[in-house]
Order: C-alpha cells, then structure tokens, then sequence
C-alpha cells in the first residue's frame, strides 16, 4: 500500500509550474534536499537520489523548463531492494547553475540562509511556497495522519535544515531542529502546522485526507470523553446508592424503619425499591419533593446510621 508521504509528493508533483523564479526556487529546495556536488571525469555535477518516479519526472521537468537541458539517469537497488533513481545535473554553465540555486561553488555542499544569494532565490511567497514544496519533494517524511501527526524535513547538511526552518518561520510554522543518524530534519509534529504546510505547498488532496483524518480522530476523542464522563457518573451514582442501602439495612436491622419519621421511611422505602435509580428519579416517585429533598432524606439517614455505628463494638 502507498504511503501517506508518497501520495504526498505525487500530489505535489501536479502542481503547476507557472514562472521561472517558482520553478528555480522548487529545484534549489529538491536539490538542497537530496542532492550533492559531484566530481565526475567530465567535470563537476549535482546528483540527486531519490526513490520516487514522480519526482524523477518533476526534476525532468524543471530543468528542462530553466535550462533547456536533459538529466542523465541512473537506476539501481538499495539494500532493501527499493529501487534508487540517481539524476545527474550538468548544464553548460555549471557555475551560473550552482548561482540559480544559492549553491556555493565549491566541495563542500553547504547552504546559507542569511546570504544574499539565498535570500533573493526565496524573495517572493510564492518561491518560499516553492522552495518548501522542492525540499517536501527531495527528503520529507509524513506518518499517517490516522496514526500520528510528524512531518519532517530532511536533508543531508545542518545549513540546509535551518534553511528550511527559516522559511517555515517566514509563514509562521515553527519547526524544531532534529540531527539524524545520516543527516538533518526539521520537524513539525502538530496537525495544524502539517495542514498549513501542505496548503502553502500545493499537497490540496492530501490536505483534505489530513483534515478528514483529524476531524474524525476528534469526533472520536470527544465521543470516548463522553462515555467516559457518563461511566464515571454512573459509577458514582451506583457507589452512592450501594452505601445509602447498606444505610437502610443498619438501620432496619437495629431499630427497625418504623422508628424513621413518615418521610424518612418514604425514602428508604424507595431506595429498597429502586436500588439503582438516581435521585431524580426518586424524587419524582416520591410525594413531590425534589432531587436536593431526597437527597436530604437520605443524607439524614446516613447519620442514623453513623449513630449506630458508633455504638456497635469495634469488629477487630
């Protein structure tokens, strides 16, 4: 069965790619993602792996569409017989590529989201939009939103991941900072934050299924609270009556009911009668005194019975 986080990036994938700026923006963010400088005989490269064909085809794309060039691609299996997609990106002017995606020209594939070059890539929304929907594409990872709620970016450098973070932050989502094993994340682990994410990136189906996921996740937490509460009530109600007839019985069994007033006998006759009826209901079956009446009555049998009690010997 597909993933929730594969149905996420095809849904990304139909996004479409309207300006350049946008598409830039989105293959810098896969790229930062997943991608690495490479030095190849034929001079140097950015490979991107990823095990999805959707995004294999979205970076055809959005490097046909800006440099009107073509990956090479190679296809090969991981460990887990997963098959791994690797793109090899070399346009002509490699330099003035790197330039287009805020990559410093160099072996070290670092990002810098203070730099100038980094912040005119994500200058406008909709290339924040686009950035986060490239790195969504390149490393993120969502649970199933019927289990749990995390969603989290990864990438393979620390500058990368507080890149991410910053232009979360620029819509108000504020994701923490995880190091991995193999690499860095950031992460947001509440549903509303996911929502917006998902919203923001153009993922409008699988925004839906999160909602609906929620909405009935929440329906049944309140509906569980509910029964709870009338559990608790009911126990309550049952522990209470218990003790008022064990109250009945003391009595019953020492001086006898016919030593309580009219009224007292009424509501101990009603108590034996009903044993599990609430008060209310007492009340109603009795000679038109209300809930807090009976209650009362019954109150002032309990501590006929405590008299009792405290002449009886002690049982130890």
């Amino acid at each position: 069965m597909q993933s929730f986080s594969s149905r996420v990036k095809e849904d990304l994938c139909q996004s479409s790619i309207r300006h350049l700026h946008c598409a830039r923006a989105e293959l810098a963010g896969i790229a930062h993602a997943c991608g690495a400088l490479s030095l190849g005989a034929d001079g140097m490269h950015i490979k991107i792996s990823t095990e999805h064909k959707s995004v294999v085809t979205r970076v055809f794309s959005l490097v046909k569409k800006l440099y009107q060039t073509e990956c090479q691609l190679i296809q090969s299996s991981n460990q887990l017989q997963k098959e791994i997609y690797q793109l090899k990106i070399q346009p002509p002017d490699f330099p003035c590529f790197l330039h287009d995606l805020a990559i410093p020209m160099g072996f070290r594939f670092t990002i810098d989201c203070r730099s100038e070059l980094f912040q005119q890539l994500v200058e406008r929304n909709c290339c924040k939009a686009a950035y986060l929907r490239g790195a969504l594409l390149g490393g993120g990872i969502i649970s199933d939103p019927q289990k749990n709620y995390h969603l989290e970016l990864i990438s393979g450098s620390q500058s990368t991941a507080e890149a991410v973070i910053s232009v979360l932050a620029d819509f108000n989502l504020h994701a923490k900072y995880l190091e991995r094993k193999n690499g860095y994340s950031a992460y947001l682990k509440d549903a509303q934050s996911i929502s917006e994410i998902l919203t923001i990136t153009g993922a409008h189906s699988c925004m839906l299924e999160l909602e609906n996921a929620r909405m009935l996740k929440d329906i049944r937490n309140t509906v569980n609270r509910q029964i709870n509460f009338e559990n608790a009530n009911i126990d309550k109600v049952v522990r209470a009556a218990m003790t008022q007839i064990e109250n009945i019985q003391l009595i019953a069994q020492y001086q006898g009911l016919d030593s309580l007033s009219p009224s007292l006998q009424e509501a101990a006759h009603l108590r034996l009668a009903y044993p599990e009826a609430p008060l209310s209901e007492l009340a109603s079956m009795s000679d038109g005194i209300s809930r807090s009446g009976i209650n009362n009555r019954l109150r002032k049998i309990a501590e006929i019975a405590d008299a009792i009690r405290a002449t009886l010997p002690d049982p130890s």
